[in-house]
């Protein structure tokens, strides 16, 4: 009997962590609802830790997603071009994606998982990637600005 209560009991854990973890989707868009060009849809999104994104590409063109910066211990993802892919972000802080094919041409996200204990880490990565790029220079620090 008390083999089979600790069984259920485990088993109610689990079921209940899974009951208040959340899946958010970001798109992948040539062409985003306010037209701009080269976004992910959101470009900001603040999860709860546990959370799960699922990126989804909209259009066949090459996009990608790809973790560039991410708390410590996170498990950093990148997505073959044009294919969807679902993280589940398991530490709390900031989390950096790029768009791997147009990196260059601004196509950035920022997710917030719980309280951003790494922001300062984050602004500095995000500085040094948006000098690289040819155009959004400004897009990480615009979401960047959105995290509390």
């Amino acid at each position: 009997m008390k083999k089979i209560t600790i069984a259920l009991a485990v088993w109610l854990t689990c079921i209940g962590m899974n009951a208040w973890s959340a899946d958010h989707e970001v798109k992948m868009m040539t062409q985003g609802s306010d037209g701009q060009t080269l976004v992910f849809e959101p470009s900001f999104i603040k999860v709860a830790v546990g959370d799960t994104v699922t990126f989804k590409p909209m259009q066949k063109a090459g996009h990608t997603s790809y973790s560039i910066f991410e708390p410590e211990g996170a498990k950093p993802w990148k997505a073959q071009p044009d294919s969807e892919i679902t993280v589940k972000l398991d530490k709390e802080g900031v989390y950096l994606v790029e768009c791997f094919v147009h990196k260059t041409l601004g196509m950035v996200a920022v997710i917030q998982a719980g309280k951003p204990v790494n922001l300062e880490a984050a602004k500095q990565k995000a500085a040094e990637e948006s000098a690289k790029m040819a155009v959004g220079k400004d897009r990480f620090a615009k979401e960047l600005a959105l995290v509390k």
